[in-house]
């Protein structure tokens, strides 16, 4: 399954939509659409259905909430305590009426009084509990924060979770609203282990969501029916969905992906389409912004260097080689104004009130060949006979630079940053990788430079310094898959810095949520760090690629009225305000 991490490329083309109508072929009548085509399975009218996709790359691998499910499932089935609004920066509550610290080593949880299970039985303080009791399996994503809890207590709707040491406030909090519920009645006779937390895999996910799992072919789709009754829309906090039925398609091909929303097969496509302003600007479909940049920021796109490879160990050179890249190029020239730049801070414009202004006026890198070529003959750095710097002790410099295969936009930019290096006296020569072959590079040192974007959106900057300034570092050859891809701090140059940036890491981390001045320091010192040492480079920021059509559905989000909500089926961003798009959608 693939995720917002992997933008699969589509080009343009206006093209047949046959094998997408393969997923819909028409049953019963013109306006019905029927899975796989098979008489047998009944069919689901298309104007009660929404049809989405672009999250899906491969066969559905399950209904594990905790690695591989259809898209769609943790939101519309199983849904979190807290919601995230990125737009406001501020939480929802969901199927907790309030959660929050209520003191320095105390966390309270009022669960929301009426929350039933799609069984019909109760959602309650103990479901809560258990549910993160499952932490004790070392297999657990919140393994380590569970590990400091000393006591979970429940009393009626009130749950009660006691630390054992100063908490990790702001995972915790990222916690609330990521976490999904699972139905303890039905998960607690298949989890034993460690093992059964990530093969647990139900038919049927019960869960206290708006829709349940109607039927799912791995290699098609997967197909969601709205419940005769949803908490949150008998209670007044969410409208009821209008779409009986939602069905999310596995991508088949990029040529696919455009066909089915021009040919409306498709009414919410999370793609990347080169070429989507021309179709917002034609009005063949909508976007978020009515003009540029048109779709709302998921994560900062980087330059990443492996700081353990020469010239690149040297933050002086790492300056360089930033002030040589004409950023704003490859967001006109390559994007079309679909994207912005990123701030020399690398912080998404969610996180802008975190930014400190003067430190990015003071130390953040600026476009200018003449610039890249002066600090580097004031670092020591001597060109050679061919026009290019060498390495201080007289040997070529020949950095390769990679993107995955097929990522046309990324593709794109790294042909521009060629160039743009070489005018600075700097060699970069393109190595082609698939995906596989560029993930595994990057997660084990096998590389030069690469664009990535591992930092997502969240709620607070503190998961993108996690991803940059992790220690330790875990050495080449032993499949590191998180964090400090670039490896900063295995220099003897970066060491002393890098040390200081974890430990504000770590100290931002432990900081009550309360404590603005102090979290507005360490936010000020991690991003100085970064713009003056600079273990990656930022971009652009990527945008939440989504494009939508009303054929069958209307009153999409746009940043023009009240409904400035996420439209993506990625995972997680249902969450955040994706659910709020669906529950606000009328027919046509």
């Amino acid at each position: 399954m693939g995720s917002r991490r992997r933008r699969q490329i589509v080009t343009v083309a206006l093209v047949a939509a046959v094998a997408t109508a393969a997923f819909l072929t028409a049953g019963a009548g013109a306006n019905r659409i029927s899975p796989s085509g098979k008489a047998s399975v009944k069919d689901y009218p298309r104007s009660q259905t929404l049809i989405t996709s672009g999250t899906q790359w491969g066969n559905i691998a399950g209904t594990n909430p905790y690695t591989n499910h259809p898209a769609g499932m943790n939101g519309l089935v199983y849904e979190t305590l807290l919601r995230f609004n990125p737009v406001s920066g501020k939480y929802i509550n969901w199927l907790a009426s309030g959660a929050k610290f209520t003191g320095a080593k105390q966390y309270t949880v009022t669960v929301r009084s009426g929350v039933k299970w799609a069984d019909g039985t109760p959602f309650t303080g103990k479901d809560v509990a258990w549910n993160i009791n499952l932490g004790r399996y070392n297999t657990a994503s919140w393994n380590v924060l569970w590990q400091n809890l000393k006591q979970i207590k429940v009393s009626g709707n009130t749950v009660t979770i006691n630390f054992k040491t100063t908490p990790n406030y702001v995972q915790w909090q990222n916690f609330m609203w990521n976490q999904f519920m699972i139905e303890p009645a039905q998960a607690s006779p298949l989890i034993k282990n460690a093992t059964d937390l990530t093969t647990f895999n139900p038919s049927n996910p019960i869960g206290t969501g708006p829709y349940a799992i109607d039927s799912m072919d791995v290699t098609t789709r997967v197909v969601y029916a709205r419940k005769a009754h949803w908490w949150a829309s008998d209670q007044g906090v969410s409208p009821a969905p209008a779409p009986k039925y939602i069905i999310d398609l596995v991508n088949t091909s990029n040529t696919n992906a455009l066909s089915g929303v021009l040919s409306g097969l498709e009414d919410l496509n999370n793609n990347y389409l080169p070429g989507a302003e021309k179709l917002a600007d034609s009005g063949q479909v909508l976007t978020y912004f009515k003009g540029a940049p048109y779709m709302q920021t998921a994560n900062t796109a980087w330059l990443e260097p492996n700081t353990t490879v020469k010239p690149l160990n040297d933050p002086a050179f790492r300056k360089a080689l930033a002030e040589s890249i004409n950023i704003n190029q490859i967001v006109t020239q390559d994007y079309d104004n679909v994207v912005l730049p990123a701030s020399p801070a690398g912080l998404l414009p969610t996180w802008s009130s975190y930014v400190d202004k003067s430190a990015v006026a003071a130390d953040g890198f600026k476009y200018g060949t003449s610039q890249a070529v002066a600090d580097l003959t004031a670092a020591g750095y001597k060109k050679g006979s061919d026009g290019y710097f060498n390495n201080k002790d007289g040997s070529n410099i020949n950095l390769d630079i990679s993107v995955p295969q097929g990522w046309s936009d990324w593709e794109a930019a790294r042909d521009m940053i060629v160039p743009d290096a070489k005018a600075a006296g700097i060699k970069l020569t393109v190595k082609v990788k698939d995906y596989n072959t560029w993930a595994s590079d990057r997660n084990t040192g096998n590389y030069d430079l690469v664009i990535d974007n591992p930092a997502q959106l969240s709620d607070n900057p503190w998961t993108m310094y996690n991803l940059i300034y992790h220690q330790p570092i875990i050495g080449s050859g032993t499949g590191q898959t998180f964090a400090n891809f670039e490896r900063f701090g295995s220099s003897a140059g970066d060491q002393a810095d890098a040390t200081t940036a974890w430990n504000n890491v770590l100290k931002l981390d432990k900081t009550p949520l309360t404590n603005t001045a102090q979290i507005k320091t360490l936010n000020s010192a991690l991003q100085t760090t970064l713009m003056k040492d600079l273990p990656v480079i930022p971009l652009w920021y990527n945008g939440i690629w989504a494009q939508f059509t009303s054929k069958y559905w209307t009153n999409w989000p746009s940043s023009s009225t009240s409904r400035k909500y996420t439209p993506a089926m990625w995972n997680g961003y249902l969450n955040m305000t994706g659910i709020d798009v669906i529950t606000h959608l009328k027919k046509k």
